[in-house]
């Protein structure tokens, strides 16, 4: 296996740490062969030769073993019960097991009678090699009450200092039937097999290859014990609950156990954090399909110096590969794909730098197909890199941002492409006040509109927003739009035991020449010295996404690209851009490309427009890279003018309104409405500030201002939506009406969702005066959760107002808070309009950036009122009359309203009230 995975790895030389070749230091040991044959063998014998091999585990069990000794068991055979010889090697002359004979793994089944199938315990300088292990309990009930506290493989000790050296070399680790307990979460949530609130110590301790540091006594835990120099390579890992591979270090988290903190810290400099150290994990495939409980393929906490490349990791439950308490991991040249939510796991992301660590590096990835590809989750404090990778296909975010404020986080160059999701870089609430920088990538998404999160502690710039139209953020000042020119189409097959990481399935990713990506980066320092695909960084300009390109080698011609701007740096679309016979039109954002030009051919480069005065400028064409060739031309005529539409409340075209344009006192230009609602002012000299304003009899008029003119210009001012002085009711809900007791499905329209939580009209304030009641205890219900809804049969377009009273009565318990009060829906079914009450703040999106706008009382009515405009894509929130939010984007694109939600989901507990629900046209 190990050999296969080598040549997928696209020639990339990979980092080591130090350790012996897997298999020089046996070679070198010297020491005792002693061999194990379950059917031929007898325990009498002396074991020391095949046709002396001893026959049961108890005896190996029963040895102690000296340094240099191999413990050879027969191929083809197997084993009932636990292995754990003991003993220990020295530096340079560790103990192995290993297989003889020829003949399939000899195999170990710890059938669930024992915790541990293969154990070694303060023990150190350990090889194994070569073996099948299972530890499955049969299940006789119903589902999950056959798991327990079970382990394949576990390397542990509890007598302080420092074990070195652990190789666990071409296992087969298989069906571990180990409990799930979660460190945190409800406990209303604990069925068969699964725990949550179990704290630290007790949590993720089960599954296929275990290395964890362990207490005798939890009331008097002595010095920490410290794993280091471990190494886990060539096996395979499948179907083992929690996970397939963990590191983990005690911290005295149980009851009645003393506080450690080795395993936990508070800071990046905690002087009680005793992490193990050294770590390879390399080269391994592991698959976690077929067993619900089977979770993360890797979960790399308490560690210091680690490295995880060339693994394959297929359908792992939560997290692919998950850091956590972790300091210097390097994580590299990994597939991970198709991660998926289980036993009550949060998340589906193929790699997660988590909680508390620091100096982790993500690079050189493929992350596909999973429910989201990179978790950024460094709660508490932590810093991480995540470069030159490809990220792909992911069902929720590509890039999922949910750090604590402490936090901070680079990505830079990678290639991020979304064909299934609404979202490319996500996160909401206090997640968005960490640090993020987000450079020189490539945003791809076929979806329009998808989510960029902003905040004003995530910096965008020079990025490439490509596909469907994107809203860009304001922050990238050098953002470029454009088609990346991808070499291909993403597609299988992909990595599998056989193959290893079929990193070169990405390549399809690879920009082309005349790309726009190429040759338009920002030059990063301390890069890592390559891009995905090995290529040195850098060997002309800089390019973006993760790969850097290079002229194929069949290739006889190259392009020449660049922009067009005039000469107040304003770039130019629809200029002709030529040389000799070879042209091009600029698109937007004034980008041009000439491809085909021959090899050594130096050519002068012009471009033009009406109302410009030509550019031009000489290149020479060369194998390697594109040439990059800006050009400016100078605009003859500096004035522009402003446009836009006039539109009643419903969006129908009013003609007739005047429409006056005015700087500071002065007034600038007039015009009218046409029929199609339509006008121009022309001849308005370049500049901002201009304020215009639109009004027509019997409407309300509207004023527009900061209204920027660029030279030649036109300045689309929007649409102005003149409502009716008085507001057109369309739905009035007060609930009075109604009997006590539960709501029924479609009462009013309404959809209701309960599903094991409460929906009620309550006699709340009164009697006479009835609500709905939210009352949510259990994570039931999916997406819908508990709630009401509607879905309207002819969507609102136009200006709409939707008025509602609410009111949360319960302090905050466990879980999450975060009831929507309400959401609006696009015809997609997407959140575009957002309001949630949580834990005592009001948060409302503005655009893709969830901000605290107010706090609430418990027991307290308040008046919610939006005022949506669905044709300029903005919205007004009101709280109790006032205004908290003026002219905020929507969240996600939403041409027409088309349902409203009250609603709460997942872990989010508690209860809320909802009264008097108005929807109208008008304000």
């Amino acid at each position: 296996m190990g050999k296969r995975l080598g040549r997928a790895l696209l020639g990339v030389v990979l980092l080591g740490v130090g350790l012996l070749p897997p298999s020089a230091a046996a070679l070198e040991s010297g020491g005792t062969k002693y061999y194990v044959d379950a059917v031929h063998g007898s325990d009498d014998a002396k074991g020391t030769a095949p046709d002396r091999a001893w026959r049961s585990l108890q005896k190996v069990n029963d040895t102690t073993f000296e340094p240099g000794d191999r413990i050879l068991l027969r191929a083809g055979q197997s084993w009932g019960g636990q292995l754990w010889p003991k003993g220990s090697g020295a530096t340079g002359r560790p103990i192995v097991i290993d297989k003889y004979g020829p003949g399939a793994k000899p195999a170990i089944h710890g059938a669930g009678e024992v915790a541990e199938t293969v154990r070694l315990f303060n023990q150190h300088d350990w090889e194994i090699r070569n073996l099948e292990v299972t530890n499955a309990k049969p299940l006789t009930g119903e589902p999950g009450t056959n798991l327990r506290d079970l382990r394949g493989i576990e390397v542990a000790g509890d007598a302080g200092g420092t074990l070195n050296h652990f190789v666990v070399d071409g296992v087969d680790v298989h069906d571990v039937t180990g409990e799930v307990n979660w460190i945190g979460g409800d406990p209303a949530g604990n069925k068969p097999g699964v725990t949550f609130q179990t704290g630290w110590d007790r949590s993720k301790n089960t599954g296929g290859i275990v290395f964890r540091g362990t207490v005798a006594d939890l009331a008097n835990p002595g010095t920490a014990t410290v794993l280091n120099d471990i190494l886990v390579q060539n096996s395979s890992v499948k179907r083992t609950s929690f996970a397939g591979i963990i590191v983990k270090q005690h911290t005295g988290s149980s009851e009645g156990a003393v506080q450690t903190g080795w395993g936990e810290r508070a800071n990046a400099t905690d002087p009680r954090f005793t992490p193990h150290t050294n770590v390879v994990i390399r080269n391994n495939f592991i698959q976690q399909d077929g067993n619900d409980y089977a979770c993360n393929g890797m979960y790399l906490t308490d560690v210091r110096g680690g490295l995880v490349e060339g693994n394959v990791v297929y359908r792992a439950g939560t997290s692919g590969i998950e850091a956590y308490y972790a300091d210097d991991v390097v994580i590299q040249h990994n597939e991970v794909y198709e991660t998926q939510q289980k036993a009550g796991g949060a998340d589906s992301n193929a790699i997660d730098p988590d909680k508390a660590t620091t100096r982790i590096v993500v690079q050189y990835n493929f992350v596909h197909h999973n429910g989201d590809g990179i978790l950024i989750c460094q709660f508490s404090f932590g810093d991480t890199v995540i470069r030159y990778n490809t990220i792909a296909g992911n069902s929720r975010y590509q890039i999922y941002l949910h750090s604590d404020r402490a936090a901070t986080a680079k990505v830079y160059n990678n290639t991020i492409y979304s064909d299934r999701s609404e979202h490319l870089i996500y996160g909401y609430g206090s997640s968005l006040a960490a640090t993020y920088e987000i450079r020189n990538n490539i945003l791809y998404s076929t979806r329009a509109g998808a989510s960029l999160t902003t905040s004003p502690t995530i910096s965008y710039d020079n990025n490439l927003y490509a596909g469907a139209t994107l809203a860009v953020p304001s922050s990238d000042r050098r953002a470029l739009q454009g088609d990346p020119l991808f070499k291909a189409s993403l597609t299988g097959p992909y990595g599998t035991e056989e193959s290893g990481p079929r990193l070169d399935r990405a390549l399809a990713l690879v920009p082309t020449s005349g790309s726009i990506a190429v040759g338009t980066a920002a030059a990063i320092a301390d890069n890592g010295g390559r891009d995905y695909a090995g290529t040195a960084l850098y060997q002309g300009l800089p390019d973006l996404g993760a790969f850097e390109y290079r002229t194929p080698q069949q290739q006889t011609w190259e392009s020449v690209n660049g922009f067009v701007r005039d000469q107040f740096g304003h770039p130019v679309e629809g200029a002709t851009v030529a040389a000799g016979s070879h042209r091009a039109t600029t698109e937007t954002g004034g980008f041009y490309r000439l491809e085909g030009l021959p090899f050594g051919t130096v050519a002068t480069v012009t471009a033009s427009k009406d109302g410009y005065d030509a550019g031009s400028a000489t290149v020479a064409v060369r194998r390697g890279d594109t040439s990059r060739q800006d050009l400016t031309i100078g605009l003859q005529d500096t004035d522009g003018s402003i446009t836009g539409r006039v539109l009643d409340q419903r969006a129908q075209a009013l003609p007739g309104a005047s429409i006056t344009v005015r700087s500071g006192g002065e007034l600038v230009g007039t015009a009218q409405s046409g029929a199609d609602g339509g006008f121009a002012v022309p001849d308005v000299p370049m500049g901002s500030g201009y304020t215009v304003v639109a009004e027509l009899s019997g409407h309300q008029t509207v004023e527009r201002s900061g209204v920027a003119v660029l030279p030649a210009a036109a300045a689309d001012a929007g649409a102005f939506l003149l409502a009716d002085p008085v507001r057109d009711e369309q739905q009035a809900h007060d609930f009075d009406a109604l009997p006590s007791g539960a709501l029924p499905n479609g009462t009013s329209g309404w959809t209701v969702s309960a599903t094991g939580n409460a929906v009620d009209v309550a006699e709340v304030p009164s009697a006479a005066d009835r609500s709905v009641r939210l009352a949510r205890s259990a994570n039931t219900g999916g997406t819908a959760g508990t709630g009401i809804s509607q879905v309207f049969a002819t969507p609102l377009r136009g200006l709409v107002t939707v008025e509602a009273r609410v009111m949360r009565d319960q302090p905050y318990v466990s879980g999450s808070n975060w009831f929507g009060l309400p959401y609006l829906y696009n015809e997609s079914g997407t959140a575009a309009v957002s309001v949630a009450f949580d834990k005592g703040n009001i948060i409302a999106y503005e655009g893709s950036t969830a901000r605290t706008v107010g706090t609430y009382e418990l027991g307290r009515w308040y008046d919610v009122r939006l005022v949506v405009d669905t044709v300029n894509q903005r919205f007004d929130l009101f709280i109790d009359g006032t205004q908290i939010s003026d002219d905020q984007p929507f969240r996600t694109a939403m041409p027409a309203l088309a349902g409203i939600a009250f609603y709460a989901n997942s872990s989010n507990y508690g209860s809320a009230y909802v009264d008097d629900v108005r929807i109208s046209y008008g304000i």
